[in-house]
């Protein structure tokens, strides 16, 4: 098979992929908190927001220290103002909450909650088990191709920047 082959049949995946419609109920916890960002009135936050919600609570999660608003907007390669607006949504929300720099008062930093953690546990476990179900017609060896073949494409894309 060429490799211009694999690419079309590749393409014909990944649009399999985005056509498909969960098929499990996302917990009550992922629920009330997609109703809440929509609900909130008076709020600058947008619908497509929402697709930065669990990536900033990852990055939040995975540092140590709160992150500042620059790290943020670098983190998610978008200007400086649609990472506030998206921060400004989510301490409305009781999701993070802005921490003062200890070493320097010019700088606030962005540390996330305990209700942004509970969610943040709450849509990991639910996708562990939503990846664990798709997985269960796949042996051993298929999960451990799988993975293997996942890592080696998404190295390619990182040494593509």
């Amino acid at each position: 098979m060429s490799t211009e082959n694999t690419a079309e049949q590749f393409m014909n995946l990944m649009q399999r992929y985005m056509t498909l419609r969960p098929r499990l109920i996302p917990p009550k916890d992922v629920l009330r908190f997609k109703e809440m960002m929509k609900s909130f009135k008076g709020s600058e936050y947008k619908t497509g927001d929402h697709e930065f919600v669990f990536r900033i609570l990852m990055l939040l999660s995975e540092n140590p220290n709160p992150l500042t608003m620059g790290d943020l907007s670098s983190e998610l390669n978008v200007p400086m103002s649609t990472a506030t607006r998206i921060v400004d949504g989510l301490v409305l929300r009781g999701m993070v909450e802005r921490v003062n720099d200890p070493n320097d008062r010019r700088v606030v930093r962005v540390g996330m909650s305990k209700n942004g953690r509970k969610l943040y546990e709450t849509g990991r476990e639910y996708s562990k088990l939503r990846i664990t179900k798709l997985l269960e017609d796949f042996s051993a060896e298929e999960q451990t191709q799988l993975l293997r073949l996942m890592n080696k494409l998404f190295d390619a894309l990182i040494k593509e920047k």
